[in-house]
């Protein structure tokens, strides 16, 4: 910007326009009139009074003013720019920043105290039925205290179709967990009505878990329910009940026709029972496709490909995952012993009724005991991260495209 080297502009004490004080050789300040009838002194340069010169500052120092309003306004622009940068990475206001965290680098000294391991095990849970306590039955009020039992011990909701894709998006230090449901049953799912109004019953599963979820956000409730005809009871609402569930983001399996276990049946009625279930499906949701399948009783089809690649009847089967009932977690995404078409789970039941300590509660104490097998997230669904001693276990084709960092 220009500068007034050899003075200021100051108002002239008695009437008059604007003079200006100028220093001499000497030092000492001189006084400047430039009021009607009085010549502007000569000294050998220009009239600082009016005339061409002091339009030329005055449009000068009114273009110092633009420039700083156009400066003031680009730094509005950008700030605006960058809230909406974020808010989008993170799916709007009130999301995760997951996509934030996948830039966010943990330091060795870090994972060493998360202990990160994202080669541990990780439990898919088996529940049936919400009523009466048993094997496989929990109350409400047990099944809520499942849920922050589990929120109070580090671990976070992920969605079957995350684990089986290796998509695990859960924050550092936490360790993902899998809600499945078999055989629809209708205490997972019940409507009451009330003026004339469809509620979903507070005690049947969903209600808990929708409930669970406004009060813990940061959970990522989720499950996926493996359906059987009686598709939760309430035939008029088959159809409501299933759109609901996938539109707030859970997932549709499949159990079979009838409720059969397959490894005595022919591949012909192994075909029949699942296209069946599959049809079932899509006869409410013709734009779904189931992905998975609880295998009844655990009981595999001794031709195991009729799982994934087979058809009956212009039915395709394509499951890309199988579940067994089981009493063990699931091997990591990446290690080389994950297949899921073999996936077990941990039955979640009271612990007073656990006799063969393989439930839900005997789990959760074997992993407070070693917690170096356990999974533990480092935050970044684009690297996997595990301890060095443990590289050898790792499948590298099932890397993808995502990096791997041993610490």
């Amino acid at each position: 910007m220009d500068e007034e080297r050899d003075g200021e502009w100051t108002p002239v004490r008695e009437g008059g326009k604007a003079g200006r004080k100028t220093s001499g050789r000497d030092g000492r300040s001189r006084e400047r009139s430039t009021a009607p009838g009085r010549p502007a002194p000569h000294r050998g340069r220009p009239s600082r009074g009016r005339g061409p010169g002091r339009r030329a500052r005055a449009r000068r120092s009114r273009l110092r003013f633009t420039r700083r309003f156009y400066i003031l306004l680009g730094l509005l622009v950008g700030i605006i720019l960058l809230v909406v940068l974020v808010l989008s990475l993170s799916g709007g206001s009130g999301g995760d920043f997951r996509s934030l965290q996948a830039s966010v680098k943990l330091s060795d000294s870090e994972l060493n105290r998360l202990k990160v391991n994202e080669l541990g095990a990780v439990m898919i849970l088996a529940y049936h039925r919400i009523g009466d306590e048993g094997k496989q039955s929990r109350t409400p009020e047990n099944f809520l205290s499942d849920l922050e039992y589990l929120y109070e011990q580090g671990y976070r909701c992920i969605s079957l179709r995350e684990l089986v894709a290796n998509h695990i998006t859960v924050a550092p230090g936490y360790t993902p967990v899998v809600i499945t449901f078999d055989e629809s049953d209708p205490s997972q799912f019940r409507y009451l009505e009330e003026d004339g109004r469809l509620q979903i019953d507070p005690r049947c599963a969903v209600g808990i878990m929708e409930s669970f979820a406004s009060e813990h956000p940061d959970f990522n409730m989720t499950a996926t329910f493996f359906v059987l005809p009686e598709l939760f009871g309430q035939e008029e609402y088959a159809e409501v009940k299933l759109r609901y569930l996938v539109e707030r983001g859970y997932d549709i399996g499949v159990h079979t026709l009838n409720h059969v276990e397959l490894g005595g049946l022919s591949d012909a009625r192994v075909l029949e029972e699942l296209a069946g279930s599959v049809r079932l499906v899509k006869g409410y949701l013709p734009d779904y496709e189931p992905f998975a399948i609880a295998l009844p009783g655990g009981s595999r089809p001794r031709n195991m490909s009729l799982l994934d690649h087979g058809e009956y009847e212009g039915v395709k089967i394509a499951f890309v995952a199988a579940l067994l009932e089981g009493s063990n977690p699931a091997t990591a995404p990446c290690d080389r012993n994950f297949d899921p078409l073999n996936l077990p789970r941990v039955l979640a039941m009271d612990p007073s009724l656990d006799t063969s300590d393989s439930g839900l509660y005997a789990w959760l104490r074997y992993f407070m005991e070693n917690p170096e097998r356990r999974y533990v997230s480092d935050g970044d669904p684009f690297t996997v991260t595990v301890p060095k001693h443990m590289e050898d276990r790792v499948d590298k084709e099932k890397l993808g495209d995502r990096r791997l960092r041993l610490y």
